[in-house]
């Protein structure tokens, strides 16, 4: 009996496209970060002790995982208005501070 399907390349790597798509964007993962932590936040008023603990350690990972996403979003806009001022003919250094001996 033959193989039905004679180059299974093809079709792993389709499924595999399929499966990706369209990626997201930073704010998209800011937006869904931040309701999950309002969500999370809402269950730290439970009363099931098991649920709350569960709630505090949520909220504190992502509390620290939302830090991380503003701070990337900041130095991305920051290194845009870099970019940005560099095309307007303004001299920007391109190396690193110079060091200069007997300064001290």
């Amino acid at each position: 009996m033959s193989n039905p399907n004679a180059d299974p390349t093809k079709a792993r790597q389709a499924r595999r496209k399929k499966r990706r798509g369209k990626p997201g964007t930073l704010e998209d993962a800011r937006a869904l970060l931040w309701r999950a932590l309002t969500r999370a936040g809402d269950l730290l008023e439970e009363e099931d002790p098991a649920l709350c603990l569960k709630a505090i350690h949520a909220v504190s990972q992502g509390a620290a995982a939302y830090a991380r996403i503003v701070e990337v979003g900041e130095l991305e806009a920051r290194l845009a208005a870099l970019e940005g001022a560099g095309g307007e003919g303004e001299d920007l250094p391109t190396s690193g501070p110079q060091l200069r001996r007997g300064a001290a």
